[in-house]
């Protein structure tokens, strides 16, 4: 009768571990929380301001952002909101690309994000490039109600936008494979007139 009460006590404990673990995985973005943000440094480029400026909206343009709010005398440009994801794949495409902090029921109905670029003159011949992004999903609850709901971004968008600016102001794109060496310093300039891969030698 003992035997026969701890086998079903046995059997009673793995049913509800694996009944937790189930619920696990079911949770959406479950498995994304593991992830962590990985926000590209700003950037200097060895340029003068204004022709940074300028760059920094033909490739805002380029990429089809709509500008909302432009203040030069601020070094600010922030864009309208971007939908870049709608439909039934909308939460493990939100998974991607950013964070779900809030514990939400219901489902993700779709995705928007709006780019912030931010430029400060660091001296009459450099100029620095923050680009973050506001992002956030649409939730619709059990109750039929929705709700915008603040995401996390990962990066993805930052590192793709201050890469296509490089590519316009430097001839190549930046490389955002970890943050190593460059990225895990304070931000240094940029400068055009020394040749990616052949680097001055120290002196003697």
């Amino acid at each position: 009768m003992g035997q026969k009460l701890l086998i079903s006590q046995c059997f009673n404990a793995l049913c509800t571990v694996l009944l937790i673990a189930l619920i696990g995985l079911s949770v959406p973005g479950a498995q994304a929380q593991t992830q962590k943000p990985s926000l590209p440094d700003p950037v200097k480029f060895v340029y003068k301001f204004d022709i940074v400026w300028n760059v920094v909206r033909a490739v805002l343009d380029e990429m089809d952002y709509r500008t909302e709010l432009e203040d030069k005398k601020a070094g600010r440009i922030t864009t309208r909101p971007y939908e870049f994801i709608t439909g039934s794949l909308t939460s493990s495409e939100v998974d991607k690309v950013a964070i779900k902090r809030d514990t939400i029921t219901g489902s993700w109905l779709k995705a928007q994000y709006a780019v912030e670029a931010q430029l400060d003159i660091v001296s009459p011949t450099v100029t620095m490039v923050t680009i973050r992004t506001r992002m956030e999903g649409l939730n619709r609850d059990m109750d039929g109600s929705e709700k915008w709901i603040p995401l996390e971004s990962l990066g993805t968008f930052e590192k793709r936008i201050l890469a296509k600016i490089s590519l316009k102001l430097l001839g190549n794109e930046m490389q955002f494979k970890s943050k190593k060496g460059f990225w895990d310093k304070s931000p240094q300039p940029v400068d055009p007139r020394v040749p990616k891969g052949n680097p001055t030698p120290p002196p003697p």
